[in-house]
């Protein structure tokens, strides 16, 4: 797992989206396991701003030239700022996809019930260990 950042801080969901706690709102972003799995990226469709999305719905579709795949919406919200920079530039979600590769920043109905729906600290490395397992290539 060593060659995953896997930052401990974050909250993770089963489709390897990440979440990090700014304040009343959250910012998200694709996981850099998920960007090393599906190669570089090519295309993004992101959420615009002022859009209201539940728990499980696209929050956006991402295409590289060997996968294509979408982030689900991790709680209910409303969007406040979509990365207008990954749609003329998807690439910086591979080069830096915790910093300037995020992908939208939502304010949620319920920050509280909805972290507790998301993966946190060993609950995500147990997670990602065996998603590294499912993935990884036999020797």
């Amino acid at each position: 797992m060593s060659e995953y950042v896997i930052p401990q801080e974050l909250y993770y969901t089963q489709d390897h989206a990440w979440i990090r706690v700014e304040g009343d709102t959250i910012r998200i972003g694709m996981t850099d396991f998920m960007q090393k799995l599906a190669g570089e990226v090519t295309f993004i469709r992101i959420p615009r701003a002022n859009k209201t999305l539940a728990t499980g719905a696209t929050l956006c579709s991402i295409q590289s030239g060997k996968w294509a795949g979408k982030v689900k919406v991790p709680m209910n919200g409303t969007v406040v700022e979509g990365n207008t920079e990954l749609t003329t530039n998807p690439k910086i979600l591979n080069d830096d996809c915790y910093g300037v590769g995020w992908i939208c920043v939502m304010k949620p109905d319920d920050l509280t019930a909805g972290l507790a729906e998301l993966m946190h600290g060993e609950a995500a490395d147990r997670f990602f260990t065996e998603e590294h397992a499912k993935h990884s290539k036999p020797e």
